[in-house]
């Protein structure tokens, strides 16, 4: 359960767009755009928690799977689909997998590695792209993908105490198919068929799940939680309209119960990327609460981009964080990452993700 005050809440929303944000932002917090230089789901979630580009981070794939050669051969997953899985069974063939090894292959350290270090207390549950999760000063629970096969929990024995319905709360990913084994396409198309009535309830019912799983686990000095329904209705409903309504009632929701529950000295509210449409945008939300907003004065013209979010964390607690971002707690000068190095970076993953049927 919640015990004393935590210092910093961080709640993530994936494709929480600043535009859409900004008109409903609650009160008491003020709303900055987040500029995110690769917009997708990987490497934008990374660079928040190292403060690295990703050239210097490694993750380049929407969902953190392994890109050596052999990942080529395991994208004919894609095309065999269910039925060639159930005849691979019959054969006694091995199935072939995916690998999700983020964690253990990026060499650039996370925000909780740092703060857990210096003796800060971290509770870090259902973020994205973190497994095999590594040891903290704390609490661990990977978000999507959730691996079974993986270490996904921090202390191990924390794991028997996760409800085992905990990945489908983590991601509504997890309600229609195994991430390992399954087409990514797998998913949209049965919630697609659902309608949109069917998925709001399940997402509504899950979200209230992990929340609440969250907020009965032990409280601690920094503590973060992320929730990805805006993107996956995004990507099959669009974002506007009734999906649009839903989804940000329900953010201001969970930041209002949350927030109260936790009650912490300060508050953000971040996102890897925005949503509009169809389609992810470059501009996510940071959303600043309590004490930490007084810290924070940015020079004219410098937009925060998601890899200041580590090094300001640090800031906060007085730990700082060695990265390419700027620690936005601090007196500047800030240094602002050219352009043109992250379009050309933004463009080559872009372009391999559309060759992979990602977008």
């Amino acid at each position: 359960m919640q015990g004393s005050r935590s210092k910093l809440l961080v709640m993530g929303f994936d494709g929480l767009d600043y535009e859409l944000f900004k008109q409903r932002g609650p009160a008491g917090l003020e709303v900055l755009p987040l500029y995110s230089p690769v917009p997708v789901t990987g490497p934008a979630w990374t660079s928040i928690y190292t403060g690295d580009s990703t050239t210097t981070h490694g993750v380049r794939n929407v969902y953190g799977l392994e890109t050596r050669r052999r990942y080529a051969r395991n994208e004919l997953l894609h095309w065999v689909g269910w039925y060639g899985h159930q005849l691979f069974r019959l054969l006694r063939f091995k199935p072939l997998h995916r690998r999700y090894v983020t964690r253990a292959r990026t060499q650039s350290k996370y925000i909780w590695d740092t703060l857990s270090a210096a003796g800060v207390r971290v509770k870090v549950v259902a973020m994205p792209i973190t497994c095999p999760v590594r040891k903290v000063n704390g609490i661990h629970v990977g978000g999507f993908p959730v691996v079974t096969r993986k270490a996904w929990c921090y202390p191990a024995e924390l794991s028997e105490k996760v409800p085992a319905d905990y990945p489908k709360w983590c991601d509504i990913i997890h309600c229609f198919q195994d991430p390992e084994l399954h087409s990514h396409r797998h998913w949209k198309r049965r919630l697609k068929a659902m309608g949109l009535e069917g998925p709001k309830k399940t997402l509504a019912e899950n979200t209230e799940k992990l929340a609440a799983f969250f907020l009965s686990l032990p409280g601690a000095d920094l503590e973060m939680i992320q929730f990805s329904f805006i993107d996956r209705l995004g990507h099959v409903f669009g974002m506007g309209g009734a999906p649009e309504e839903f989804c940000y009632d329900m953010v201001l929701r969970l930041i209002r119960n949350v927030g109260d529950a936790v009650r912490p000295e300060a508050m953000m509210v971040i996102s890897d990327h925005g949503f509009q449409g169809d389609a992810h945008t470059d501009y996510g939300a940071l959303g600043l609460g309590g004490t930490i907003r007084d810290l924070i004065h940015l020079p004219a013209g410098y937009t925060p981009t998601v890899l200041d979010v580590a090094p300001t964390i640090g800031g906060l607690f007085g730990v700082p964080h060695l990265c390419e971002g700027n620690d936005l707690t601090g007196v500047g000068p800030y240094v602002t990452r050219p352009r043109e190095e992250d379009e050309r970076e933004k463009a080559d993953i872009m372009g391999r993700l559309r060759e992979l049927g990602y977008l």
